[in-house]
């Protein structure tokens, strides 16, 4: 199995942020608080420095390093009098920057310490999982990046924000995951821009699987750092009341006037659905406005209809939440039992939640959060409902120990939650309950787990009713006998049972193909009791499994699922 001497680039998404940001890193890894930016430190086998023209020559194992920079080469030169930097590779070696375990090799490096300006020639290397080749490498500051056109306008400050922050430009990118000397996927840019803890601009990347380009993106494809939405990407889904459909998925990106988030599908039976999000950061760093409209098909009442929401949002540093909305004929769906939702038009006046970090998240053995939430409703049943008010409180653990080399691996959670309504006249208390194990025989993988829920009181809202509630879920999979010794196949099926009504709820179908470095997920839902049949295929890199590229939503439609 031959593996790579020349490094390539991919690309969906995340996955090429994550290699290139360390780019920047390089050129900026701080060695010392006592150091300042014009104090060099250089090693070498042999170092001449000429007092009249100001120029040290270090020949053999050199090392370059101060507060903004360190890097190795076979000779380097340093005029102290401008504070530039020249590395040179040869027959000994190439110029190569290091942070922690991953490398940035090139054949030249200018960099000045003055200006902080820096350009590497024909750069390659392995970063985090990435394989990357490409043209030259250059750093410089904001300021530069935007009176150069690098960037149309200065980023927003944030308080992480180093004081002294680059951008990268890299021309001419190449990017995989894959180690095989003709990489399964890779993807090729004419330019790529880099905003350190921020977002990287990938120009009008085209995306090859294997030789063949299969498309040129059509816009600037902006990748974040953080759990966010990516750029637009094409999606396909199959939806037994909406047919056929196909759309796209992501946000634009809008500069500093914030962005805008964009889920809008055709279906086959003549129907357009959209969710679009618009948010911008305001006042201070971590609260945000937000105005969403999403045309959304309700299968209970066969109509389609635009559904209004607006609102704040605010994410603390310390990983508190808090959001503060109003909304127009949102459709909520609630799941009365395994494989049947009903979904309800619901007007908010407003809604204002808190929600904790997790706490203990280090521990395997659990950990837990808190929440609260109060609220103003109107349910819209074919007449007009009185409003009604709601506060609940509640609180979630989950864990999953480890046991080492144990039979089973369990895993379980529990969650309490309090509601009263309209001052204390009615109240309602749920109490959820789950454990499960994971276990193999042999090629057999099999995860078993149940669930309970216990619900006493009652609620004058009809979305938010929930009854007892009591479930089985078994999942079996196996591998496939096919393809090549690097090409894995699994198939996997999950049944729920519902131990109430004493029948199968759903059953959830997948095919799993591993490409060495891609996975193709082909997954099939069942939900036996709602009588509804979703279908979907996504792919994603298996060193990010979490960017999955195509259709991943699995629930019975587009409603909002009201969570704690």
């Amino acid at each position: 199995m031959e593996r790579m001497n020349k490094i390539f680039l991919d690309g969906p998404i995340k996955v090429i942020l994550l290699g290139l940001i360390f780019t920047c890193a390089f050129l900026l890894t701080p060695l010392s608080a006592e150091e300042t930016p014009d104090e060099v430190h250089i090693d070498a086998d042999s170092v001449v420095y000429q007092e009249n023209t100001g120029i040290a020559t270090a020949d053999g194992n050199v090392k370059v390093r101060n507060k903004t920079m360190r890097m190795f080469a076979p000779h380097v030169e340093y005029n102290s009098n401008n504070q530039l930097v020249e590395a040179f590779s040869d027959q000994r070696g190439k110029v190569t920057l290091f942070s922690g375990p991953d490398k940035l090799t090139g054949e030249h490096l200018t960099y000045s310490l003055e200006t902080r300006r820096g350009l590497l020639t024909d750069a390659s290397g392995k970063m985090d999982a990435l394989y990357l080749q490409g043209g030259n490498v250059k750093v410089m500051p904001v300021d530069d990046a935007v009176k150069f056109g690098v960037l149309k306008s200065r980023p927003k400050k944030s308080k992480k924000d180093a004081e002294d922050e680059q951008i990268t430009e890299w021309l001419n990118v190449t990017t995989t995951t894959c180690d095989f000397e003709k990489p399964h996927y890779r993807l090729k840019s004419k330019k790529v821009v880099i905003i350190p803890n921020k977002k990287m601009i990938i120009r009008r990347p085209r995306i090859y699987i294997g030789e063949k380009c299969i498309f040129t993106y059509p816009f600037d494809y902006v990748a974040k750092l953080g759990p966010k939405e990516q750029s637009l990407l094409p999606y396909f889904s199959y939806d037994s009341n909406k047919g056929m459909g196909g759309g796209l998925k992501g946000y634009i990106e809008l500069g500093n006037f914030g962005e805008l988030n964009v889920n809008a599908i055709y279906w086959s039976n003549d129907m357009l659905e959209a969710r679009l999000r618009y948010s911008r950061e305001i006042l201070s760093e971590g609260l945000s406005v937000f105005l969403e409209s999403d045309r959304i098909y309700d299968s209970d009442s066969d109509e389609i209809m635009w559904r209004p929401k607006w609102g704040l949002e605010y994410n603390a540093p310390n990983g508190w939440r808090a959001i503060l909305y109003q909304a127009q004929r949102e459709l909520i769906e609630t799941e009365m039992r395994p494989g049947l939702e009903q979904r309800f038009n619901v007007w908010t006046d407003p809604e204002f939640g808190v929600y904790s970090p997790w706490y203990g998240k280090d521990s395997n053995w659990g950990k837990i959060r808190f929440f609260g939430i109060y609220g103003r409703y109107q349910d819209n049943l074919g007449i007009v409902m009185p409003w009604r008010e709601r506060i609940l409180f509640g609180t979630e653990m989950t864990g999953s120990p480890d046991v080492g080399d144990f039979f089973f691996k369990p895993f379980y959670g529990a969650r309490y939650v309090y509601h009263t309504y309209e001052g204390g006249d009615q109240t309602q208390d749920l109490i959820d309950g789950w454990f499960g194990v994971r276990w193999n025989i042999g090629s057999l993988n099999f995860s078993s787990m149940y669930f309970r829920r216990w619900a006493e009181g009652s609620s004058p809202l009809a979305w938010d009713r929930y009854a007892d509630n009591e479930n089985f879920y078994q999942t079996v999979s196996f591998p496939l006998p096919f393809g090549a010794s690097w090409e894995k196949w699994t198939f996997s099926v999950t049944a729920t049972y519902d131990n109430i009504s004493q029948e199968i709820g759903s059953m959830y179908y997948s095919v799993n193909y591993n490409k060495h470095c891609i996975t193709w997920h082909l997954w099939i839902s069942d939900n036996k009791a709602g009588d509804e049949i979703k279908a979907g295929l996504f792919f994603f890199i298996n060193a990010y499994p979490d960017v999955k590229i195509g259709i991943q939503s699995e629930t019975n439609s587009e409603a909002t699922k009201k969570s704690f």
